[in-house]
């Protein structure tokens, strides 16, 4: 399973910084204040870096990533007479990597598209198109599978996501990308644009879900799951890469510190003016 991040929904990280910032900028203003006071002695003892933050107790906080440009399903033509039934939801835990095994330099991505939904619901049997995403040659993103959120981003509003077909057992949890053509040959390879919007798909879903996309199990390809040689050997080979690119994308947790109990006259100070930004004191930081 991937591993996470504790999540916890947070509507100012930027602000829970700035806290942290103005109380450690505070402690050193007290402290120098103090042995200022005291004398030289007192500077002597005193003058050291500020106290480290207690963080035995802090949280996690993952922080979200812009969606990439998306294709809607109204923009690239889909008949939306084809899609059957009410779509199903799971909260999201990895992605999978296809090839569609179509022409790799399409020169008609959107009609490809159109063929590939159509050959799902009408000779597969299936409700909608397999995939959540499919990304072309030249970095485009396409939306898949229809969500429920009112918005091309193949969820439910609350943050699960669609459940897709591209998968047989390993749809429930996954996000499902396929890059249009064919890289069975591994002379046979993606193109920089297409590897870095499949990233960009992975680091907009994992990153506020606090994945990363490098843990096993995390970012994989369909033959990892079920007995096929999709993605192909030149999609499949570049695996590891994609998951660097994808980790790239994702801005790093922000550590917060758990509030302070242990009373005290300074820890008081400290608390009140770092919780009034507006003072004086600090200015705004």
């Amino acid at each position: 399973m991937p591993c996470r991040v504790a999540y916890a929904a947070v509507d100012d990280v930027g602000g829970a910084m700035r806290r942290v910032q103005r109380r450690q900028l505070l402690w050193q203003s007290l402290v120098g204040a103090g042995a200022l006071a005291l004398g030289p002695r007192a500077l002597q003892s005193l003058a050291g870096p500020a106290p480290l933050v207690d963080l035995s107790g802090a949280r996690r906080i993952a922080t979200a990533v812009p969606a990439p440009p998306i294709i809607s399903r109204a923009q690239w033509g889909a008949n939306e007479s084809l899609r059957r039934g009410a779509p199903d939801f799971a909260p999201l835990s990895r992605a999978i990597v296809h090839h569609t095994v179509t022409a790799t330099n399409e020169s008609d991505p959107t009609g490809r598209i159109r063929a590939i939904y159509e050959f799902h619901t009408g000779n597969r049997g299936w409700s909608d198109i397999a995939y959540n995403f499919v990304v072309d040659g030249a970095g485009r993103v396409y939306e898949g599978r229809r969500g429920a959120s009112g918005a091309p981003d193949g969820e439910d509003g609350s943050g699960r996501g669609v459940i897709g077909a591209h998968a047989k057992g390993h749809n429930t949890g996954s996000v499902g990308i396929a890059m249009l053509g064919t890289y069975s040959d591994g002379r046979v390879v993606p193109t920089d644009a297409a590897l870095d919007a499949v990233a960009a798909v992975v680091a907009w879903k994992f990153g506020p879900r606090g994945i990363d996309p490098r843990a096993p199990g995390a970012l994989v390809g369909h033959r990892d799951v079920v007995a096929t040689g999709c993605p192909g050997d030149g999609l499949y080979h570049r695996l590891p890469e994609l998951r660097n690119r994808a980790q790239a994308g994702i801005v790093p947790p922000v550590l917060v510190p758990p509030p302070d109990d242990d009373g005290g006259l300074v820890e008081d100070l400290l608390d009140l003016v770092v919780d009034a930004p507006d003072l004086p004191l600090l200015g705004r930081l």
